[in-house]
């Protein structure tokens, strides 16, 4: 895993952002990888159950592909990449909110979202920690989060096995599909590759973990979505 000073985090993370853009990742031309994202996504919002009149807020939105499927409530994103919120605002089909800050120093008031959703983001943080305390403060008492971190022991074995059978690669690169895939993403932009226990671990620690979706399968974990519900706060 590479090792990033934080004063070096924001430029190094638009490095990353450039070379393996998620928004390609999401629009990928493979239908297995079309498949796990877009039932990752779905089983997001079935774990949200978003009220018309709830404020909802994506940490690490990227180019919101993720909180543009919610169908109803107040919409916000934030992240760290200028060029990813550019792109996000050229292609948004409806409104939501989007400003420029780092997941670990949120400019939001306290308890002030009752929904709140971290795809994908923890993996690429220096202090995934400082991240969840972040959340805890801006959701409101009995508001609800929803995290999706990636199985790494999983999606590993399965990119060893594809790279042996000399499928890696095709996969990857068909059809003018994503290319920038290494072998390992924690070689490179996952600074941390917890397995399930040591990622429940931390989250215990600022959430009660309510439930717990591996997708795309029980017997196929290669995402795991996980509500967090913030405890109650006796007055």
């Amino acid at each position: 895993m590479p090792r990033i000073k934080p004063e070096e985090f924001k430029e190094w993370n638009e490095r990353m952002i450039t070379k393996y853009d998620p928004d390609a990742f999401h629009r990928h031309s493979n239908p297995l990888i079309q498949f796990v994202e877009k039932k990752r996504v779905r089983t997001i919002f079935e774990l949200l159950d978003i009220q018309s009149d709830d404020s909802i807020l994506e940490v690490g939105c990227g180019a919101a592909n993720v909180i543009e499927r919610a169908s109803r409530g107040r919409l916000f994103g934030v992240d760290l990449s200028a060029a990813i919120l550019t792109k996000a605002k050229k292609q948004l089909r409806q409104e939501i909110h989007l400003f420029q800050a780092d997941a670990q120093s949120l400019p939001c008031k306290n308890r002030v979202f009752q929904q709140v959703i971290c795809s994908e983001v923890l993996e690429h943080l220096l202090d995934p920690s400082s991240a969840l305390i972040e959340i805890s403060r801006i959701l409101a008492t009995g508001g609800k989060a929803v995290i999706s971190v990636p199985n790494e022991l999983w999606i590993n074995r399965i990119k060893w096995i594809l790279i042996r059978l000399r499928l890696f690669r095709w996969l990857m690169d068909r059809n003018g599909g994503y290319h920038e895939v290494p072998e390992r993403m924690d070689e490179e932009w996952h600074l941390h590759s917890f397995p399930l226990e040591g990622w429940l671990q931390i989250l215990q620690k600022f959430f009660k973990v309510a439930r717990l979706k591996r997708i795309p399968f029980v017997w196929l974990p290669l995402r795991f979505v996980i509500l967090l519900e913030k405890p109650d706060i006796p007055a």
